[in-house]
């Protein structure tokens, strides 16, 4: 079976604050990033072709595509630091669902 559970130290809630940090940080970094490619890749074409918007609106692509990219960059390294600070929690808790 399993140990008996123990009570948690300063220093493991702080490694549970981390990771909280950065997955947070991370949910509206990739909210943004699929709202933003959406926006220049399906959004702004469509009300192009329907007349809904001037064709000069065509230019916000590019610079939404490269705001796009970096937080793509941003969100890759933020999981990496979820990653990281995911596996001080097996410090305290060592039982999977998988």
């Amino acid at each position: 079976m399993f140990d008996d559970p123990k009570a948690l130290t300063t220093a493991n809630w702080q490694d549970i604050s981390a990771w909280l940090t950065f997955f947070w940080i991370y949910v509206p970094v990739v909210f943004t990033f699929a709202v933003t490619l959406l926006t220049a890749h399906a959004i702004i074409p469509s009300l192009i072709r329907t007349g809904h918007i001037p064709p000069g609106t065509n230019k916000l692509r590019v610079p939404m595509t490269a705001f796009a990219a970096v937080l793509f960059v941003v969100a890759a390294a933020l999981m990496v630091m979820v990653v990281i600070t995911a596996q001080s929690v097996e410090n305290f808790y060592d039982r999977y669902l998988f």
